[in-house]
């Protein structure tokens, strides 16, 4: 016992260490009991307080056909990103002082969905669906495409059955047909066996990869989010987004945006969040990524970094908070309260977050919604995220 005792204290990174001797009754991961306290009440009414601020000003920028501005090639996602924000903080569509902005975005999206059943800027290229991009602007326009496709869907998968009946017959149609194009991106090309069960482009890429953690973790919240809406997604379909992740997770525990690439703390924390959303939440390889996890502080240089040494603070802020609510225990106590402390120092007077890092170009609108959608989890309001 003693022996047994002695080995696990080695395995442990020093920061899960620390808090383990702090509260040696929480672990690591606790996804079956209540959540850990991680914020007392005047830091919540803080936290709360700070996100109405920012939705009053968020508010302000919705343009008149409903969008919130970003690039072009990051619509309809940002809009998505900007109805999840005011869904995160329990306000409805068509009722309170938001229902109409709410509406009005939604309705914005809706008018975005492809004949091929992508929600895209712009349709899907069928004759260039072999041709190999390098970068450049035709990279970006396409790139785009499978994130906004996964983040809209996740969108109208919390969105359905709180609008009122004739609405929500257009979403399930919408739903119905975006759920098809989902599914087809899995055929759209041949994959090595190593990215069977993930999700990238539309067009195949330079490297090679048919798949990557940051797509994938995505499409994994919106099919979760649309089967818990009541739709056909079977359970082979999560099985088989996590048999991707459980392939290509490194000897360390974590994962890499692409297969053999370094682990990072942002798409360990994608990873580990489509282990739990296929419920693999007790699974000793979801338990080695969480590990991995417990080592995050919003301080070091390299929290928010990928291995070319880019950041993307909201971004990674947003996967930390969202997988570490479905496991609990320390994961949960860390990340979150790493999360926010960073979070709130961010914000400006005016109620917006800065847009910072890598992603800057989608403006304020798309650093503003990832930023409450990463604070709001201590709600526990959004469905796709509650335990």
């Amino acid at each position: 016992m003693r022996l047994a005792c002695l080995l696990l204290v080695l395995l442990l990174p020093l920061s899960a260490l620390a808090q383990q001797l702090e509260n040696p009754k929480l672990g690591i991961v606790d996804p079956a009991n209540e959540l850990p306290e991680v914020l007392n009440a005047r830091q919540t009414d803080q936290l709360v307080a700070a996100v109405d601020r920012g939705l009053g000003a968020l508010e302000k920028l919705q343009r008149a056909d409903g969008s919130f501005p970003s690039a072009p090639n990051g619509q309809p996602a940002v809009t998505a990103l900007a109805v999840m924000a005011y869904l995160s903080r329990g306000h409805m569509p068509g009722e309170g002082p938001y229902g109409d902005t709410i509406q009005r975005a939604i309705d914005y999206v809706l008018s975005q969905q492809q004949k091929s059943g992508m929600f895209s800027h712009m349709e899907i290229d069928y004759a260039k669906l072999n041709v190999v991009l390098s970068g450049g602007e035709e990279f970006h326009n396409m790139a785009s495409q499978s994130y906004s496709h996964a983040i809209s869907m996740l969108m109208l998968g919390e969105v359905y059955g709180l609008t009122a009946e004739k609405e929500s017959f257009r979403v399930r149609a919408a739903i119905d047909k975006g759920l098809k194009f989902t599914i087809q991106l899995w055929d759209i090309r041949p994959s090595a066996k190593q990215d069977d069960g993930g999700f990238r482009y539309t067009r195949p890429y330079e490297d090679g990869a048919e798949a990557d953690v940051s797509v994938t973790g995505w499409h994994a919240a919106s099919l979760r989010s649309i089967r818990n809406a009541g739709f056909d997604v079977p359970q082979t379909v999560m099985d088989r987004i996590a048999a991707y992740l459980l392939r290509n997770q490194n000897a360390d525990g974590g994962f890499g945006y692409i297969a053999n690439k370094r682990s990072t703390f942002t798409m360990t924390a994608a990873g580990t969040l489509c282990l739990a959303l296929a419920g693999k939440h007790g699974a000793p390889e979801t338990l080695r990524a969480a590990t991995f996890l417990s080592r995050f502080r919003a301080s070091d240089r390299r929290a928010f970094s990928d291995t070319s040494g880019r950041d993307w603070p909201y971004y990674g802020c947003y996967y930390l908070t969202q997988a570490s609510i479905q496991l609990g225990g320390q994961l949960w106590t860390n990340c979150m309260g790493e999360c926010s402390k960073y979070l709130l120092a961010k914000q400006s007077a005016g109620g917006l977050w800065p847009p910072d890092g890598t992603d800057s170009a989608y403006g304020p609108s798309y650093s503003t919604s990832m930023a409450i959608i990463a604070l709001t989890p201590v709600l526990q309001i959004l469905p796709i995220y509650q335990r």
